[in-house]
């Protein structure tokens, strides 16, 4: 701790160009324009209002202090600012964030690699969970966990836990650079119409703006995440897996290329709900936290990644039915006599042969997810970072 502060009061003199023994914020600004770090005026009165903990227009030292004293890397002013910005990339297996303001630095190219990463890594340390929760969700018996993880083991082995996760790993880089790359265009068309010279477009504004782009980006890979689902459903033969090939082949030869989208409708009916939720209750909890824990201090990474868990698994569970009718419609063959017609079809016959649980099957094992992914894409990201200079 005494290394970390006399490595703080270093920069801080550094920064503290008139050396009165305090930060101005002109000093501050000059020295993040010097880091290569742009920036608008109110997103700068942002970080300077949250150091500045008396508001009294200028940071002392023990302000600086006990702003960055647990902050674990190295003390520079560019590490500093993203510190506060929290610039990430997170996939938790679902949904992938959009990384806020990234579009700012000048190695987003490398931040969209190091998420592509820890996504990758997120989904294949997750994949037993995801492949489980599938099977429940596609039975129409009554379902249960301990038969499931049976059936999975004596049909495939160990392996069969990771059925369908390659292609779940190929989606994540394309998924994230299309979404990142519609949210970025969308904020600039929203901010023009908006007149918002700044950029800021608002909680509404990147709300529209994340729902578009996550619909975008799903409608783009949706055949990849079918094919996916049809993998980890489908029966083994004499105790072979199912090639990615073959079933391919099958779906486009005997269902036709609209087969690759069965779903897509109730699929992008949950993003922008998903997305408002989980964003409501993230901000409540912390405001919560801010409030009653902590004393009107700013929460810190574990209480940030515990209102991030809760608030995504709240999301996940309101928009559950919508990914069981998903799932149902994805893994059936459209020749069969038992087909569903759509989705309403699936609602119906759901509802009344297996009642309103029958929307929620396979939602242990998905929110078992919600924290391992968080925790793991959190460390690898943070790792990747390192690696990639960032």
């Amino acid at each position: 701790m005494d290394d970390k502060e006399l490595e703080l009061y270093r920069i801080f003199q550094a920064i503290d160009v008139e050396h009165n023994g305090c930060i101005l914020p002109e000093e501050l600004w000059d020295a993040l324009v010097k880091a290569g770090i742009e920036m608008d005026d109110e997103e700068f009165a942002r970080f300077v209002e949250h150091v500045d903990k008396d508001n009294n227009g200028i940071i002392t030292f023990e302000e600086w202090r006990d702003f960055l004293l647990l902050y674990p890397h190295e003390a520079t002013i560019e590490n500093i600012y993203h510190h506060w910005e929290r610039v990430c990339l997170v996939d938790i297996g679902e949904q992938a964030v959009i990384p806020e303001g990234i579009s700012r630095h000048v190695h987003r190219s490398r931040y969209f690699i190091a998420g592509a990463i820890a996504g990758a890594a997120s989904r294949t340390a997750t994949a037993p969970l995801d492949r489980l929760k599938v099977l429940l969700q596609v039975q129409t018996v009554r379902a249960s966990v301990v038969p499931a993880i049976k059936k999975i083991l004596k049909e495939d082995g160990i392996l069969g836990f990771f059925r369908g996760n390659g292609i779940n790993v190929v989606k994540v880089a394309p998924e994230s650079a299309i979404k990142f790359y519609t949210y970025e265009m969308l904020k600039k068309v929203i901010g023009d119409s908006m007149g918002a010279d700044s950029g800021d477009i608002g909680t509404s504004g990147r709300l529209l703006a994340g729902g578009i782009a996550g619909a975008v980006a799903q409608t783009s890979i949706y055949p990849l995440d079918l094919v996916k689902t049809r993998l980890q459903t489908c029966t083994s033969e004499a105790g072979k897996s199912p090639q990615l090939k073959t079933l391919t082949k099958e779906i486009w030869i005997h269902e036709g290329p609209r087969a690759f989208y069965k779903g897509l409708i109730p699929s992008l009916l949950g993003i922008i709900p998903y997305a408002g939720i989980d964003l409501a209750a993230y901000e409540t909890l912390k405001d919560m936290s801010r409030t009653y824990i902590l004393q009107d201090s700013e929460p810190g990474p574990l209480i940030q990644l515990g209102c991030g868990t809760i608030s995504g698994a709240l999301g996940a569970t309101c928009v559950y039915p919508l990914q069981v009718i998903r799932t149902r419609l994805q893994a059936q063959r459209s020749n069969t006599a038992a087909a569903y017609k759509g989705m309403s079809d699936v609602f119906w016959r759901t509802l009344q042969n297996e009642g309103y649980t029958g929307f929620y099957k396979g939602l242990f094992p998905n929110l078992l997810k919600v924290v391992p992914a968080a925790s793991i894409t959190y460390m690898v990201y943070e790792a990747m970072k390192k690696k990639l200079d960032l």
